[in-house]
């Protein structure tokens, strides 16, 4: 706390000190709330706020409000919402928070302070967030009324109160971001999501705002790590980003280049000043061809493609190369080389090169079935290259590639691979990897089903709560052979498809469940169809929730609609309980009727939670695994609950931000002793394991469907497998905590 408190006073040295804001009254005179002291977070003029300890710190916490400090500027510049520090447990105002204001208001800001709920309960997070998001609303629905002038609306947050900014810009909707973002000395950010080895806190995927970042060099090491790379992936999501390091003068070293106490200063009064930068955009450096440095291998290429027609042509970086490596040869003679393959992969290239390539012959006199396209990772590598692209120019080289290959090659099937996972420098994800996926988004929507096709096969190299399996990428950035074995299988069922040829994967499990494969049964609607119009509506959707499953899922409600086989218009079974449970959200159903763990894995594989950012995913699978029919046989216990990992697996990897809901499988039959009921009940118990294991949330709402001897309750079911209202009510009733967690 020591070295916090020590940056926010140097970082106020050249502002001018107004005053002890909180030795003023706490009584307001009117109740106008255009004039008062201190605000609800419904609009309304208090009388007070909470009341400040001795130390002229908040302890005791009893209502949420907003403390607001007017400038005296006759040319105000806008709103600052500040959150002060105190580790959830205290307010600290006094003394950083108090000059900050005394120093914003120098500047021409309005300062709404926001006294958060604060106690000794990890809970409590979840509440101040809560107010920190009805007070950002509550300001840029109409600041006004609150007495509140010019044009901006900023947030800025100190040590928690910047960890709190971070969690209210990463909730705030694309609409609703501030004009800037200050923190100061961040706490918290290298939190990781439960489970998962996925920051808890990022970006928004699109930010508008400035984002300004300073820590102490006393500050928690590991907070200042997360802080840089908080900042990085702001940059590398196409966002203005600015990040300083600061040591106080006592701490100076003659060997180490240190800023004096002043600078922060220095940084801070101008970032403030500019407002919104005007920035002149030039041409995309990621999308101009340079020539690289491997003059002899273009050349080899050239002669060879100057002889000899190829059917089959992989172009990439050194991931791509590694396939003429003796060690590698296995995989590239089983998948590539009898298809008449070129490797057209150069170690060190970036998608600038690869243009340059393309531009000056490498594919002349050329008209393959098939290009695969894989490349990104040495775009956004800051350890080897003097610049990093950022996720738009990275695209936007991808998509430059593309538009060559159409040209060149207008026959050709094109495969976009998704970019890589890998990074220097551990398991863990880096900024990198951020940049990465989100370029990977945003190639995503290039893929047409005809032309150009957009396979994700990231899932082999990743463990189950996302960090990067070392069998499979040994330095964490290259595939292994195995690695390269496993990459070549996943995709290979759709290289045969466009190949026109059978697969070549002579090691395909004899486990159904995890074998991805489309509609399997007919019913009573157009399964093509549904997954077409997921395909066509989901990004418009840009969903909060996705469900995943059968036709449980699929009769509850939502989007897409309900559809007979006719293609009318459906009734749902549980439009109430729908209504009630999600009517606050975007969501987006991906329940199919009769599917089972292998056409889910199907499904998700060609795309449906391709570039969707999800907060919450739910699901609700297997249960027609247990089923045997003409098309596909009964699975074992074991061998359904590997269909649900495998399923989990792709959820994790496509979507890293969401959390997983897991649903026990729904009863089944009305006799207990039933040989399905069996069988559900020795998966559910293997699943309780899995989700122990991988802390994963599981919720078992079966037995609250069942009477003491169990059987359905009546009106549970219209067959004793899919609900009713009142069965969608259990369900409802069951996960809805989770659902309404911010």
């Amino acid at each position: 706390m020591k070295s916090f408190i020590s940056l926010v006073v140097s970082l106020l040295l050249l502002f001018t000190n107004e005053g002890n804001i909180y030795g003023q009254s706490r009584i307001t005179k009117s109740n106008n709330p255009a004039s008062a002291t201190y605000i609800s977070l419904d609009g309304q003029a208090l009388a007070m706020g909470n009341i400040p300890d001795t130390d002229g710190n908040i302890h005791k916490f009893s209502s949420p409000a907003l403390h607001v400090v007017p400038t005296k500027s006759n040319s105000p510049e806008g709103t600052m919402l500040l959150f002060p520090g105190g580790e959830y447990e205290i307010l600290n105002l006094k003394p950083g928070c108090e000059k900050m204001v005394s120093s914003l208001n120098t500047e021409g800001y309005d300062v709404a302070i926001l006294e958060y709920h604060v106690a000794k309960d990890p809970g409590v997070r979840n509440m101040a967030l809560v107010d920190a998001m009805k007070a950002f609303r509550l300001l840029k629905s109409d600041r006004k009324s609150f007495g509140l002038r010019g044009d901006r609306l900023d947030i800025m947050g100190l040590s928690s109160g910047g960890h709190l900014a971070a969690r209210t810009v990463q909730k705030l909707g694309d609409k609703e971001q501030p004009d800037d973002v200050i923190l100061i000395s961040p706490e918290y950010l290298n939190e990781t999501m439960n489970g998962t080895v996925f920051p808890a806190v990022m970006p928004p995927i699109q930010p508008t705002a400035r984002l300004f970042v300073s820590f102490s060099i006393e500050d928690n090491k590991a907070w200042i790590h997360s802080g840089e790379e908080y900042s990085k992936i702001w940059k590398g999501y196409d966002g203005q980003s600015s990040y300083y390091l600061l040591t106080d003068s006592s701490h100076k070293t003659d060997n180490e280049k240190k800023m004096s106490d002043s600078e922060i200063g220095l940084l801070l009064k101008p970032f403030l000043e500019a407002k919104s930068e005007v920035t002149v955009s030039g041409p995309n450096p990621a999308a101009m061809p340079v020539e690289g440095y491997a003059c002899g291998r273009h050349a080899e290429k050239l002669a060879l493609v100057a002889k000899k027609k190829f059917d089959l042509i992989l172009i990439g970086n050194s991931i791509t190369n590694n396939f003429e490596k003796p060690e590698y040869q296995p995989v590239w003679n089983q998948f590539f080389a009898s298809r008449n393959a070129l490797n057209l992969g150069t170690s060190g290239y970036r998608t600038e090169n690869i243009i340059w390539n393309i531009q000056n012959g490498e594919l002349e006199g050329q008209s393959p079935k098939v290009v695969i396209l894989e490349l990104g990772t040495n775009n956004v590598d800051e350890k080897n290259y003097p610049t990093r692209h950022t996720a738009g120019q990275l695209a936007g080289g991808i998509e430059t590639i593309v538009k060559l290959l159409r040209e060149k090659l207008p026959d050709t099937k094109i495969i976009i691979l998704r970019c890589f996972p890998g990074c220097y420098g551990g398991p863990n994800p880096t900024s990198n990897r951020a940049i990465l996926e989100r370029a990977s988004d945003i190639v995503s929507r290039l893929a047409d089903g005809k032309h150009i096709f957009y396979c994700d096969i990231n899932h082999v190299f990743l463990n189950l709560d996302g960090s990067l399996n070392h069998d499979m990428l040994g330095d964490w950035l290259h595939p292994t052979p195995a690695g390269a074995k496993a990459w070549a299988q996943a995709m290979e069922p759709l290289l045969s498809e466009l190949m026109g040829d059978k697969s070549l994967d002579k090691e395909i499990s004899s486990n159904t469940a995890i074998v991805p494969v489309p509609k399997l049964e007919n019913d009573s609607y157009d399964w093509w169809s549904r997954h077409s119009e997921v395909l066509r509506i989901k990004d418009s959707i840009n969903p909060e929730i996705v469900l995943i499953g059968n036709s449980i899922t699929h009769f509850w409600g939502g989007e897409p609609k309900l559809k007979n086989a006719d293609g009318k218009p459906r009734n749902p079974n549980g439009p109430k309980t729908w209504n009630s449970l999600f009517s606050s959200y975007r969501v987006l159903n991906l329940g199919f009727g009769w599917d089972r763990t292998q056409n889910v894995l199907w499904r998700l594989d060609h795309g449906e939670l391709d570039g969707l950012h999800p907060r919450t995913v739910i699901i609700n699978i297997g249960t027609n695994n247990t089923s045997e029919t003409s098309n596909a046989r009964k699975n074992t216990a074991k061998e359904i609950v590997d269909g649900i990992s495998a399923i989990c697996m792709r959820v994790r990897s496509k979507v890293t931000d969401a959390r997983i809901i897991l649903m026990a499988i729904f009863p089944r039959e009305q006799n207990p002793t039933d040989p399905r009921r069996v069988l559900i009940k020795e998966i559910n118990e293997q699943l309780v394991t899995f989700a122990n294991d991988h802390k994963i949330t599981f919720v078992d709402v079966g037995p609250e469907m069942l009477d003491a001897d169990g059987r359905f309750l009546p009106g549970m079911t219209f067959d004793f497998c899919h609900p009713t209202e009142r069965g969608y009510q259990v369900w409802a009733d069951g996960i809805r905590s989770f659902i309404s967690e911010p």
